[in-house]
C-alpha cells in the first residue's frame, strides 16, 4: 500500500469495522475485569491511530528519564526506554512496510553501519571480550532504531508532534529535577539530578539529555506566530535551562554556549534570538551558587580529574592506535596506564570523552569512521539544499543542528556514545531535514502549478460576444 492507502486507512469507511471489533473486545475485557489486557488494547489503539507518536514519540519523551526507569529491582536491569525503543522499531517497521513509508537512509547511515560493524568485530582482538559482549545489545538496538527511524517518511504533522513530545519530556524531567534539588534529596555533593528510590541519574548525563529538548523549545519559539505559543515555549525553555543548571555540569554549560553560537551564526544577530538568550540568562540567575564555584575550580581540579584521565588515555592510544583494545575496554586498559598521568586519580576510570574512548577502544580506523559518520550527519542540511531559516520546518533543522553541536561539545567531556540521548539527536536531525525537503518540494510544486495556470490563462484566446 502507498501513502494514498495510508490516507484511506484513516477514512471512516475503512476503520469503522475495526472500531466495532475493538468495542466488542473492550466489553468482553470489562466483563472479565482483565485490566492488563485492557491497557494493552488501549496501547494498540494508540499505535493504530498515531503510530509515530505512540512509539518513537513516547521513546523521545522518556529519554531524559532513562536511568531511573529500570524494570525490576536490580540496578543493571532492562530499562523501560529499551523496551519502548524495541516496540518503536516494531511499529515503524510494520507501518513502514505495510504503507510503503520507507525511503533511502541518509549517507551517514553507511558510515554508522561501518562503525558499528567495526566495533562489534573488535571482540575478535579485544583485551577482554566480556565488555564487548555486554555492550552489543545496547549498541545494536540504538543502531537499528536509528536506521529504521531515519528511513521512515513522516506524514502531515507527525514531526511537529514528535518535537512537542521531546520538549514535553525534557520539560517534565527538568521540573522534577528542580523540585528535588530544592525540596528533596540531591546527589553527588548537592548536585541536582533525577532520583527514584535508590536509583539516580548521573547529573552530567542528565544535563546532556536536556540539550535537544531545550534547543527544540527555542526553535519552536522562533517559529511560533501566536503569542500564547511563544510564551509557552519560552516557559519550557526556561524550565529546561534551570534543569540543566541545577546539575552544575560544566560540560553542559559549554554545550549551551555552543548552541547559542550556532543560533547567532544562523540568524546573524537577529533580535528574536536574543529573547531566548535573555531567558537563559535569567535562568542562570536562579542557578545554585555552587555552579560558579565549580567553574572557578575547574583548573585546580583538572575538570574533576578528566585531564589526568585523558593523559593516561593518550598514552594508551599510542600503543593501541591501529585497531584499538576492544569495545568498552577503556577502563581495563586505563589501569595499565594510570601511572602515565601527572596525577593519580584512581583505577578503572571512564574516558569522559567519546573521541578518546573511540581511539583507545577501536583505534584510528574506528575513530575515522566515527568522525566520518558525524561529519555526514552535520552536512545533511547542506546536502539537502536547505538554506532559509524562516519557515517552521527549516527552523526545526536549525534547532536540531544546534542540539547536535551541543551534544558533540558535551561528548568531549562525557562518554555519551552509547546513550539514547546521543542517538536521538541524529534521528531528529535526519527527520527534520527530510521534513524540510518535503515542505520545499511541495512549495515548489505549488509555485510551478500557479505559473502553469497563469500561462494557460494568458495563452487562451479571447472570445468576443
Amino acid at each position: 500500500m502507498h501513502i494514498s492507502a495510508y490516507r484511506a486507512w484513516n477514512r471512516e469507511s475503512t476503520y469503522k469495522p475495526l472500531l466495532l471489533l475493538i468495542a466488542a473486545a473492550v466489553g468482553a475485557l470489562v466483563v472479565r475485569q482483565s485490566w492488563v489486557y485492557m491497557g494493552a488494547l488501549f496501547g494498540l489503539c494508540l499505535v493504530i491511530v498515531w503510530p509515530v507518536l505512540a512509539s518513537l514519540g513516547v521513546f523521545a519523551l522518556l529519554v531524559p528519564f532513562d536511568s531511573i526507569l529500570v524494570l525490576g529491582h536490580s540496578d543493571g536491569g532492562t530499562t523501560l526506554t529499551f523496551v519502548v525503543g524495541g516496540l518503536a522499531i516494531a511499529v515503524l517497521l510494520a507501518t513502514g512496510i505495510g504503507f510503503q513509508r520507507f525511503v533511502m537512509p541518509p549517507k551517514a547511515a553507511l558510515w554508522w553501519t561501518l562503525f558499528v560493524f567495526w566495533a562489534s568485530a573488535s571482540a575478535l582482538w579485544a583485551y577482554d571480550q566480556s565488555p564487548v559482549v555486554q555492550r552489543l545489545p545496547t549498541m545494536f538496538s540504538l543502531f537499528i532504531l536509528y536506521i529504521v527511524a531515519s528511513s521512515y517518511r513522516l506524514q502531515g504533522t507527525e514531526f511537529s508532534g514528535l518535537v512537542t513530545m521531546t520538549i514535553l519530556g525534557g520539560f517534565l524531567a527538568a521540573l522534577v529535577a528542580f523540585h528535588q534539588f530544592y525540596q528533596g534529596p540531591v546527589v553527588q555533593d548537592t548536585r541536582g539530578s533525577l532520583i527514584v528510590g535508590n536509583r539516580e541519574t548521573d547529573p552530567n548525563i542528565f544535563a546532556a539529555s536536556l540539550l535537544l529538548p531545550l534547543s527544540l523549545a527555542v526553535g519552536e519559539f522562533l517559529a511560533a506566530r501566536a503569542l500564547f505559543r511563544r510564551m509557552l515555549m519560552l516557559l519550557a525553555a526556561g524550565a529546561i535551562a534551570l534543569g540543566v543548571f541545577v546539575t552544575m555540569s560544566r560540560g553542559a554549560l559549554l554545550a549551551l554556549t555552543t548552541m547559542v553560537i550556532v543560533y547567532l551564526v544562523k540568524f546573524r544577530m537577529n533580535w528574536r534570538v536574543f529573547v531566548p538568550v535573555v531567558v537563559l540568562g535569567v535562568a542562570l540567575l536562579f542557578s545554585p551558587k555552587l555552579l560558579l564555584q565549580r567553574v572557578e575550580k575547574t583548573e585546580a581540579t583538572g575538570g574533576a580529574g578528566r585531564v589526568y584521565i585523558w593523559q593516561a588515555g593518550i598514552a594508551a592510544f599510542k600503543d593501541h592506535a591501529l585497531v584499538g583494545a576492544g569495545l568498552d575496554n577503556f577502563p581495563l586498559i586505563y589501569d595499565e596506564y594510570a601511572g602515565a598521568a601527572r596525577k593519580f586519580v584512581g583505577l578503572h576510570r571512564d574516558p569522559h570523552n567519546i573521541y578518546l574512548q573511540t581511539g583507545v577502544e577501536l583505534g584510528v580506523i574506528g575513530l575515522t569512521l566515527l568522525i566520518l559518520a558525524i561529519t555526514w550527519q552535520l552536512r545533511l542540511p547542506n546536502l539537502s539544499g536547505i538554506e532559509s531559516k524562516r519557515s517552521p520546518t527549516e527552523l526545526h533543522v536549525t534547532a536540531c543542528q544546534a542540539a547536535a553541536w551541543g551534544m558533540l561539545t558535551a561528548s568531549f567531556f562525557l562518554g555519551m556514545l552509547w546513550f539514547k540521548a546521543f542517538w536521538l539527536v541524529w534521528i531528529m536531525l535526519t527527520l527534520a531535514c527530510r521534513e524540510s525537503m518535503a515542505d520545499s518540494a511541495t512549495s515548489t510544486l505549488q509555485i510551478a502549478s500557479r505559473h502553469s495556470i497563469a500561462e494557460q490563462s494568458q495563452a487562451r484566446p479571447v472570445e468576443f460576444p
